[in-house]
């Protein structure tokens, strides 16, 4: 602002200078004047920058201070973000640490309780009464929703110390006083010996023994052993603590299976209503399959040159002889050739009805009940799919009320609906075989009357022929 100042007043001066250079004294007056103000604006300026400088060396500490001051804070604030960001950092990282160890115990606790269900379900019969108590208390801790994880792990822990105790005494063997379900249906009093993973049970006066298995109900089921062979070792060692036992390389399922083996009438029993009929069926068709065999078989079977024999004899003017051979003949053969024979000086066309009559008469007593059986063959199965279709009704019934908890409440219906349908194949594929064998046949005898019709006709026939031949 000086500096333009000073510029103007310079320039100013110039100009009256120049227009003094000419003109009179009173512009030197003005020229004196004018550098006065000059120098007086100049010593002005001097002392004006002068108090610049002595107040811009205290500005720039100040703002250098200022500046030192704002990058300390700044540094501060970079620190303080730094730790902020930690600081959430950490706690996010605590919580999915917090949260990981949850995960962990329900797991744990999870883990425990199913070995808990498990061990309740492997343990034998005469075992559940020493731990009910303890899977009771399990069951109540995983089930009580005030539980943390930790005491539902620590309610576990207890039964799997008894587990652990458990494996223990089976690996030596340990004896249980309790009660079975004898064979007879009787609740009886005596121990129980319990040898890794087989049970056995002796009464206490010994006069019941073997292996003990769960039954239906809650008490276990005394199960005799190879017909009784093995009662006195097994009393035996119940008694004593000692001695020697059978043992089953199957762990008893060799013996689940055998007892799964059902009888016939068992079978049909659990059939149903509708097994009855199959049943019916099926023996109606073995009778009229054993009476058509029979009958079939026993038809008399002419040779296949008889026919060329009686033409032979007609040819000849043997009548008799014809009549001889034909009568010899038994059966709708017989039958069929004497009425050849009768009539063979006939019209060809008139003897050809009268043997295809014979053949129209035999073909009803020869397929005669044959339907039967095919009847049997188509009924059978549907029979058997509805007895399928009624024993998935009643097993949808026991659903509706018993639910699907307990599997024997609705083997009745399963089974009714299986058996049903095994007995209706039994019965239908048999009838199947047997219908083809004896309809085949029986067409097979009735095309051996026809054929010896065509041949005795063809053979009177040429017979004629030749006559007429002779005549001519």
């Amino acid at each position: 602002m000086s500096r333009k100042i000073i510029s103007s007043l310079v320039l100013g001066l110039v100009c009256l200078s120049g227009t003094a250079f000419g003109q009179s004294s009173a512009w030197q007056e003005a020229h004196q004047k004018a550098e006065t103000k000059l120098e007086n604006a100049l010593s002005e300026l001097a002392d004006v920058e002068s108090e610049i400088k002595e107040e811009k060396l205290p500005l720039a500490r100040e703002r250098q201070s200022l500046v030192d001051e704002l990058k300390t804070i700044r540094r501060e604030a970079d620190r303080a973000q730094r730790l902020r960001d930690n600081g959430r950092t950490d706690v996010a990282t605590l919580e999915q640490n917090v949260k990981s160890r949850r995960e962990e115990m329900d797991y744990l606790a999870n883990l425990t309780s199913e070995y808990a269900r498990s061990l309740e379900t492997r343990a034998d019969a005469a075992e559940i009464p020493l731990y009910q108590d303890l899977f009771d208390e399990s069951l109540a801790a995983m089930e009580s929703p005030s539980n943390s994880s930790a005491d539902k792990i620590g309610a576990q822990l207890e039964v799997i110390g008894a587990g652990l105790d458990r494996v223990d005494r089976l690996l030596g063997g340990t004896l249980i006083q309790g009660q079975a379900v004898a064979p007879n249906g009787t609740l009886v009093d005596g121990k129980f010996v319990l040898f890794g993973p087989v049970t056995y049970f002796a009464s206490d006066n010994g006069a019941i023994a073997g292996g003990a298995q769960r039954g239906q109900s809650d008490q276990p089921t005394v199960v005799s052993i190879e017909d009784g062979a093995f009662d006195g070792q097994i009393a035996s060692v119940a008694q004593s603590g000692s001695g020697l036992m059978p043992t089953d390389s199957t762990l008893g399922n060799a013996a689940a299976v055998a007892s799964t083996k059902e009888t016939l009438i068992d079978q049909v029993g659990k059939g149903g209503v509708w097994v009855w009929p199959i049943i019916g069926f099926a023996v109606l068709s073995i009778l009229v399959a054993l009476f058509k065999c029979f009958e079939l078989f026993t038809l008399p079977k002419p040779k296949p040159t008889l026919t060329y024999e009686i033409l032979a004899a007609l040819h000849d003017g043997k009548v008799e002889e014809a009549n001889r051979i034909a009568n010899s003949v038994q059966g709708p053969p017989g039958k069929l050739l004497q009425t050849g024979v009768k009539n063979y000086h006939r019209d060809p066309e008139l003897l050809e009805e009268m043997l295809y009559e014979n053949i129209v008469e035999t073909q009803p007593k020869v397929m005669r009940l044959l339907p039967f059986i095919s009847v049997t063959a188509a009924v059978s199965p549907l029979l058997g799919l509805l007895g399928t279709v009624t024993g998935m009704i009643n097993t949808f019934n026991m659903i509706k009320i018993f639910g699907t908890g307990d599997a024997k409440t609705l083997s009745g219906g399963i089974s009714e609906a299986l058996i049903t349908t095994e007995f209706g194949l039994i019965v239908a594929i048999p009838a199947v075989l047997f219908y083809a064998f004896l309809s085949r046949y029986a067409k097979g005898y009735l095309g051996t009357m026809e054929g010896m019709a065509i041949s005795f006709g063809n053979g009177v026939k040429a017979l004629r022929t030749d006559k007429k031949t002779t005549v001519a």
